[in-house]
């Protein structure tokens, strides 16, 4: 029996036309994919005027990484009162769940009591909530073209700032969409 191709470690991008209260224009790093449904974060919602400070203050953790300030992000519109840190592959806990290669995910505290401490991953993305779908619903959307996958980019994840990211992971999939109807379909 062939293994189905699931998207697990890839990111998935909302085609322009998906015109989702929440999804408009985001994009998505996907961390579980199966029969089951998909899971997956948000990329590109930044939480404003909310600081990595603030964080630390309401968690009442001391910051001892003063030079390094971060942002969250909404990570989806389930369980937003949740953090879900993804992160680089060295920083490893028990807790922690390897998605690719390059990428890992921890969901506790601990890991933002490391990153006060500077002990932490060398890179990681602050959200809170995440997105999901039911079995077969994101494949169904993909079908309808709602979404367009494009592989693990790890400066999407890490790097480039929350405003820029969906302009450049749509340039990634090289179609020029200024040529497409706003209307989708199947044929």
């Amino acid at each position: 029996m062939k293994k189905k191709n699931y998207l697990k470690g890839n990111i998935i991008c909302a085609l322009p036309q998906l015109k989702d209260l929440f999804f408009t224009k985001s994009l998505i790093y996907l961390t579980h994919h199966n029969h089951e449904g998909a899971i997956g974060i948000v990329l590109n919602y930044k939480i404003m005027n909310v600081s990595g400070d603030d964080l630390f203050e309401k968690l009442n953790i001391v910051n001892k990484n003063k030079n390094k300030n971060f942002s969250l992000h909404i990570g989806g519109p389930l369980s937003q009162n949740n953090g879900f840190i993804l992160h680089s592959k060295e920083y490893k806990k028990k807790d922690t769940i390897k998605i690719t290669q390059s990428v890992n995910l921890t969901c506790t505290t601990k890991i933002i009591e490391d990153i006060a401490k500077n002990m932490g991953p060398k890179k990681y993305f602050i959200s809170l909530g995440y997105a999901g779908w039911g079995p077969g619903q994101l494949e169904e959307e993909i079908i309808n073209n709602s979404w367009i996958k494009i592989k693990e980019e790890l400066d999407l994840i890490f790097d480039v700032e929350a405003e820029k990211k969906w302009d450049k992971a749509i340039k990634i999939t090289g179609i020029d969409f200024s040529k497409f109807s706003s209307y989708s379909g199947k044929a």
